[in-house]
């Protein structure tokens, strides 16, 4: 009886063992108030930086200042990230006080553009126009004419299907018919000889023939 319970307690102590030295581990995390400035290679403010950890989520932004002040913890791995400039990294260490001081001083990413030539205008109006139709357009240009096909515009026009705006322009102009004709005495569209016409024309064009064209 005393070997069942043994492997129980075991299981239990270590449980016990487990759990206290979790509590003990966040109960020691010290929470610091972590405050500073970052300037530029100039010694100027930069405002906008943004100071976050990436594994928490936490973070906040400088004011016009270059000044932030947010909460942090011992160990913290910070990113301080501003337009133009290169990131830096920061961890957080361990001090006896509960406040912590910084100045970030961070280095402007230039990046270089590529090379663009500026040549003079043509004399004439005629060698304006045989330059310009010298130009190579890059090959994204190049599907425009199949895009702009007329049988491919008419396959799509009858093979898509209505998007957002149309579906509430159709649903406004029911609305304003129902508006406009509600109070009045509807009408039979099978009654209406006009419609009649029109159906044997539509029938003369074709239009409810199958044309998989």
């Amino acid at each position: 009886m005393v070997q069942r319970k043994l492997p129980i307690l075991l299981i239990l102590l270590f449980v016990s063992f487990f759990s206290y030295s979790q509590g003990e581990e966040t109960e020691t995390e010290k929470v610091i108030q972590f405050t500073g400035v970052v300037l530029d290679s100039d010694s100027s403010a930069i405002p906008g930086v943004h100071i976050y950890t990436p594994v928490f989520g936490r973070g906040t932004s400088t004011n016009q200042y270059g000044f932030f002040s947010m909460p942090a913890l011992e160990g913290d791995s910070l990113v301080i990230s501003a337009v133009g400039f290169k990131k830096a990294t920061y961890v957080v260490p361990e001090i006896k006080s509960t406040t912590l001081k910084v100045i970030f001083r961070l280095q402007q990413d230039t990046e270089l553009l590529d090379e663009v030539q500026v040549y003079n205008m043509p004399p004439t109006v005629e060698a304006f126009k045989q330059a310009v139709l010298a130009v190579r357009l890059p090959d994204e240009f190049s599907n425009m004419d199949k895009n702009l096909d007329p049988a491919t515009l008419q396959k799509m026009y009858k093979t898509l299907p209505a998007d957002g705006s149309m579906n509430h322009r159709w649903f406004v102009q029911q609305q304003a018919y129902y508006n406009q004709t509600k109070n009045s005495v509807r009408i039979n569209p099978l009654l209406n000889p006009m419609s009649w016409i029109e159906i044997y024309r539509a029938i003369k064009r074709g239009d409810f023939s199958n044309n998989n064209d």
